[in-house]
């Protein structure tokens, strides 16, 4: 998570969030939250894996 500027937690975010690449058991995923006023506040991203174990 990165923060670009100030903001009040307590007050409203918009936050939106994407999924630009998902193949393979890996994901990615990016977000951004803005104010009411429509100031970008913060960006985060995560990676993701997923394996589902072989049934036995």
């Amino acid at each position: 998570m990165w923060w670009h500027r100030f903001a009040r937690v307590d007050e409203w975010l918009l936050y939106v969030q994407e999924s630009p690449n998902a193949r393979g058991g890996r994901g990615l995923a990016t977000g951004r939250m803005y104010t009411r006023d429509g100031i970008l506040v913060a960006t985060v991203t995560q990676e993701i894996m997923i394996r589902v174990p072989e049934a036995t």
